[in-house]
Order: structure tokens, then C-alpha cells, then sequence
């Protein structure tokens, strides 16, 4: 142990300093950033779970109004222009 010595810091040079300082502040802005998207990633996950149940439920209805004017009109298709039904002849 007599043969170390005890070092004192050396300090950096100013450019250096800043150069670390930039390498700090750019990782700290690149973390934020993806813990913004992260959020981001969610909330658009949840209006894609919410869109896609609007969209069942949608769909659910078509499928009763179809069926309604089906049994109503019989076979056919809507005029939705003109507000009318044409029935297929068979």
C-alpha cells in the first residue's frame, strides 16, 4: 500500500463538459419522448378496442334492419337515393 498515491480529480475541459451535458439532456428528452408514446400507444389502442366494438355493434344493427325489411318487403335491395325498395322477382 505504500506505493499508491492517492490521485486528485482532474477536472474537464469546458467542451467537454458540455458535450456530456448534450449526451445527458438528449437521453433524457429521447426518454420522455417515449414514455410519451408509450401513452400515446395506449389511448390509440383504446379507441381501436372502442372503434372496432362501434363498429360490432353497427354492423349487429345492419344485420336486424336487413332482416326486418326482408320480412317486411321480402328479397331485394334499397334505393337509399330515391328512398325505395326494389324486390327481386324470382
Amino acid at each position: 500500500m505504500a506505493n499508491e498515491e492517492i490521485q486528485s480529480d482532474i477536472p474537464l475541459s469546458e467542451s467537454e463538459k458540455e458535450q456530456l451535458q448534450d449526451v445527458v439532456q438528449m437521453n433524457q428528452a429521447i426518454q420522455q419522448a417515449l414514455g410519451n408514446l408509450a401513452v400515446r400507444k395506449i389511448n390509440l389502442e383504446n379507441e381501436e378496442t372502442r372503434l372496432k366494438q362501434q363498429l360490432s355493434t353497427n354492423s349487429q344493427k345492419e344485420t336486424e334492419l336487413a332482416q326486418k325489411l326482408e320480412s317486411k318487403y321480402g328479397k331485394g335491395s334499397v334505393n337509399l337515393e330515391k328512398g325505395t325498395f326494389n324486390p327481386i322477382t324470382e
